[in-house]
């Protein structure tokens, strides 16, 4: 995979949730090119000493940590109000920090399934606080990273048991949550024409982190097969980074919005429902309900429904 050239980015903030895998060699690229990082974490300590790490390898000194936890809607909600009172801007979101195919079903505080709201929902609630400061800030970029799961046969949106309190499975958690992501990018990149702000979701590719070693560990024989799977199939983090990279920062995708992305170029998805806009504005609706907002995003510039190049 290409290594991406990150344009000089002095002058520009960008937001990151998580801190290792993906998380890490996104801030590393950004942080290199001279952006300010910040990064969202649940666990300071850990998160603290990456930013030592990266601050030595980027010199670069204004990468910092703040606390936020995805599957604590309260944490997020204080998380925007206090970056809102900094009046400090953002110019790159990106939706990064998850977790797969949890063996068995857990719930948050908040009431839902832990991978739909550590995947999608929490970011979901994010997004949309975080909306007045990158309309101020724009031109900005938002990143959502998904995944080639939402295509596997386990992957739909479960409308009538969205927790999936019925019919759960590792699997089916993570599908469900990966494609909500992507139905996300498209129906807020309808709500958003005009403001100067673009939404993409990026497959960064079977990559080689700690949510593998998670997942096969409830196997017999998973780590020997995981050691076989990584050499033969997986690519590193930093190589995974780059289609986030490429998205966040890239000329080509300046004005680019409402797509899917996968090595570091536009994809086109297999699941029938990518192309079914009722069922993305239905989860849009769920979604506003779920996080507690009384009203979302309403387009400045009705957009053209037909657009079929996802």
């Amino acid at each position: 995979m290409r290594k991406v050239e990150v344009p000089d980015l002095t002058g520009k903030v960008a937001v990151i949730t998580g801190y290792r895998g993906l998380a890490y060699y996104n801030a590393k690229a950004l942080a290199k090119a001279n952006a300010e990082v910040i990064i969202l974490a649940r666990s300071l300590d850990k998160a603290n000493e990456c930013v030592t790490k990266l601050k030595d390898e980027t010199n670069n000194q204004n990468i910092s940590v703040q606390y936020m936890d995805l599957c604590k809607f309260d944490t997020i909600r204080a998380f925007a109000k206090s970056y809102i009172d900094s009046k400090k801007p953002i110019h790159i979101l990106i939706n990064n920090a998850g977790v797969m195919a949890i063996k068995e079903r857990q719930v948050t505080e908040d009431g839902n399934e832990v991978q739909f709201q550590s995947n999608y929902l929490g970011h979901f609630l994010l997004t949309h606080l975080l909306l007045p400061v990158l309309k101020e800030s724009a031109p900005a970029r938002i990143v959502c990273l998904s995944s080639t799961a939402h295509m596997m046969p386990q992957a739909s949106i479960f409308k009538n048991d969205i927790n999936l309190e019925k019919g759960y499975t590792p699997w089916r958690g993570y599908c469900q949550s990966k494609l909500a992501c992507l139905f996300f990018a498209y129906e807020m990149s309808k709500r958003l024409v005009g403001t100067n702000i673009t939404i993409n979701a990026v497959h960064p590719g079977i990559v080689d982190t700690g949510l593998w070693i998670h997942y096969m560990k409830f196997f017999p024989f998973g780590e020997g097969f995981y050691n076989l799977f990584r050499k033969f199939f997986m690519i590193t983090p930093e190589e995974g980074a780059q289609t986030q990279i490429y998205v966040a920062t890239s000329k080509e995708c300046e004005t680019e919005t409402g797509h899917y992305y996968s090595g570091c170029k536009k994809a086109i998805s297999f699941n029938y429902l990518s192309y079914k806009p009722a069922l993305h504005k239905k989860l849009y609706e769920m979604s506003l309900k779920m996080v507690g907002l009384e009203k979302g995003i309403e387009p400045e510039i009705i957009p053209d429904n037909n657009k079929k190049d996802n």
